[in-house]
């Protein structure tokens, strides 16, 4: 019997609780968890900045979880040849991309072709999120670290 092969890919830097529940959700959907993981170009290409953790230190954090089978290099943000190579049968990605289909190359395809799966996006927590927190509390943290 054919093993179901999910499909997602993200930035995964800072790894956070948003993070984990996707990869879970995802790996629940199938047999086969494959994750891509951006290059620091391709996050700098559509966020403007780089990533806090470098793509060899965010490939690393990946791979140790149980729920992830294989991690790929994503160099292209939604590279339809490599799903194809992969024998992909489900691309999953969070909800917040919603609407962009005709916008972003290669979604339009995958929900065209119905490989497209939408899981809830955590909206009360993001890598976003972490760094505005951080730089909001950074000279009481710079503080606490010099005490130490």
């Amino acid at each position: 019997m054919k093993k179901k092969i999910i499909f997602t890919s993200g930035s995964w830097d800072l790894l956070h609780q948003g993070h984990i529940l996707i990869l879970q959700r995802a790996k629940a959907l199938g047999d086969v968890l494959i994750v891509g993981v951006s290059t620091n170009a391709l996050i700098k290409s559509y966020k403007g900045v780089n990533p806090v953790l470098n793509y060899t230190q965010r490939v690393s954090v990946i791979k140790e979880l149980r729920c992830v089978n294989k991690v790929v290099k994503q160099s292209i943000l939604i590279d339809i040849e490599q799903f194809k190579e992969l024998k992909c049968d489900l691309f999953v990605i969070g909800d917040d991309w919603k609407g962009k289909e005709d916008s972003v190359p290669g979604l339009k395809w995958l929900k065209d072709n119905n490989y497209l799966y939408y899981l809830p996006y955590t909206k009360s927590l993001s890598t976003t999120y972490i760094k505005e927190k951080i730089i909001a509390n950074a000279v009481p943290i710079l503080k606490a670290q010099r005490k130490q």
